[in-house]
């Protein structure tokens, strides 16, 4: 699955950041406090269609290099029913 940069941006930032610990909805930052250039390997790893990349730049409207600011929280997914539902057991 290919996706643009701004679709797989907001896939990474979907997730916290395990290793800045960014909440989801914001891009990574540095240890100074700026907006990193690129997402964190531990982040966009969680997204499936991302895993093969070896790295994720940061979109040019998040602002890399400027002082970072949280974003606003991601709008929750609907839960997917593609699997029909099946029965565990049951009791008597």
């Amino acid at each position: 699955m290919d996706l643009t940069p701004d679709q797989a941006a907001i896939a990474v930032e979907r997730n916290d950041c395990p290793k800045c610990e960014v909440p989801a909805g914001s891009p990574c930052r540095t240890r100074g406090g700026k907006t990193a250039t690129k997402y964190h390997t531990p982040r966009f790893v969680l997204v499936p269609a991302l895993r093969e990349h070896l790295d994720i730049l940061i979109p040019a409207d998040r602002g890399p290099g400027r002082p970072w600011k949280q974003g606003p929280a991601p709008v929750a997914l609907p839960a997917q029913r593609d699997a029909k539902q099946i029965r565990i057991g049951y009791a008597r």
